[in-house]
């Protein structure tokens, strides 16, 4: 779908957070692992999870959706079963990455396909890893395959800093492993663990379907897991929480707003461990309303640049990878200069997310300086509408979309499909917003 989108002055009104993708990939993903049968309520269903769950599928997991947006999750056979197809991943690293590591518990392991290799995204530090636990591969920009070939188990050492889907793939793995002659195994994380609150999230997640692990990082987030070999998964009913990388757009919509704008975000779990929640922070740093209502499970943000302005700062990225676009957008907005560091792997996600965001904040007239790790944004006094080009990546489409909410005239944006990826309901939440939207050919 091609949309045009019309300059506001607000946006007003109530929305329920949509569940968080990370949550949801994790849990379809624990769930098939376990013995017996699973509730999984409220996940996002779209984009990468769709991709997720047909691979589950593929692999003989029966997924049904039950009434309320509860899914029932069976692995009546116990292990996930052999499978000659490949699986077609698309571009989803989360999908990937962890499904490269279940490999190595299927008979005759699995291959791959998909933009992700195409594009070159990292996972061989992943595969040489693997290798140290008995796994076997091989790989070209159109197809992995990976197999267990033994079950003589080395501890394992890996990079932090280029994905924590590393970590969170054999972490996953590795409690269902047999070792010969080990009964437990060490992954040690050589460099500081980028996107750190991701691994918490699995950890999370997998304490929850009865898998420990031992944990023992520095400040620095370097260190070791020490992980009991030959654990089970126990079937759970497990409740995915709202999605505050998500709902982090919506925020941004009333907060950039010229004129009075207030809306109120239901469906947040602000004990669970999501590290875009920080999000709340920093703009209330940067000078924002918003009220935090935990008892409620829900913020009020009240929006107004004249009355809330709101001033530039430097903002640390290492752990808040998908934040970056659209706190690109508010630094726009925001006065002085915002500078967004530590985000060299925002090159390589779903697009090179740094130069994408530059090329377009550029295109809006906003003065920028791009530098190999970082970015500083200048304030600018009126962004100008534009033709929005988000290179099939959905946070800076949705990101833009703000954007352009409050430019000087229309602005474009084709495939808006793609923000269904993280945000399936985005469009109809925004327009009920007050959003103006005008689908074109």
């Amino acid at each position: 779908m091609n949309i045009k989108i019309k300059p506001s002055n607000g946006l007003k009104g109530d929305i329920i957070a949509p569940g968080s993708k990370s949550y949801s990939h994790r849990a379809f993903i624990a769930a098939s692992l376990s013995e017996g049968i699973s509730k999984i309520k409220n996940p996002l269903i779209s984009g990468d999870v769709i991709v997720t769950i047909k691979i589950l599928e593929k692999l003989g997991i029966k997924i049904v959706k039950n009434i309320d947006n509860v899914y029932i999750i069976e692995n009546s056979k116990g292990f996930l079963e052999n499978v000659s197809q490949i699986m077609d991943c698309k571009n989803s690293g989360t999908s990937i990455r962890i499904f490269s590591a279940l490999s190595l518990l299927i008979k005759g392991g699995l291959s791959f396909r998909g933009d992700f290799l195409k594009r070159g995204r990292p996972i061989l530090p992943l595969l040489e890893a693997l290798t140290l636990i008995g796994g076997e591969y091989s790989l070209n920009e159109d197809l992995l395959y990976i197999k267990r070939t033994t079950n003589q188990c080395q501890d394992i050492k890996i990079r932090g800093d280029i994905s924590s889907q590393f970590i969170t793939a054999l972490l996953m793995v590795c409690p269902l492993l047999e070792c010969e002659q080990k009964n437990s195994i060490k992954i040690e994380v050589t460099s500081p663990i980028s996107s750190y609150p991701f691994i918490e999230i699995t950890l999370e997640m997998l304490n929850s379907f009865g898998i420990d692990i031992h944990e023992q990082l520095d400040k620095n987030k370097e260190g070791i897991y020490e992980i009991k070999l030959n654990q089970k998964y126990w079937a759970q009913s497990y409740e995915i929480p709202g999605d505050f990388s998500s709902i982090a757009f919506i925020i941004a919509g009333a907060v950039l707003s010229p004129e009075n704008s207030i809306i109120t975000i239901k469906n947040l779990d602000f004990n669970k461990p999501q590290g875009d929640k920080k999000i709340i922070d920093i703009l209330q740093q940067m000078g924002a309303k918003i009220e935090v209502e935990i008892e409620q499970n829900q913020i009020i943000v009240s929006g107004n640049l004249k009355k809330y302005p709101l001033k530039g700062m430097n903002i640390d990225c290492r752990d808040i990878p998908d934040l970056f676009p659209i706190l690109s957008v508010i630094g726009a907005f925001a006065d002085n200069k915002t500078v967004l560091y530590n985000a060299s792997t925002l090159r390589l996600k779903e697009s090179d997310r740094i130069s994408v965001v530059a090329r377009e904040l550029k295109k809006m007239g906003v003065k920028i300086i791009e530098e190999k790790d970082k970015l500083t944004i200048f304030h600018c006094e009126k962004l100008r509408g534009s033709f929005i080009e988000h290179d099939n990546d959905h946070r800076i489409a949705l990101a833009f979309s703000i954007a352009a909410i409050y430019a000087d005239s229309n602005s474009q944006i084709n495939k808006i499909d793609v923000v269904e990826d993280s945000f399936p309901d985005f469009l109809r939440v925004i327009k009920d917003l007050g959003m103006q939207i005008q689908e074109t050919k």
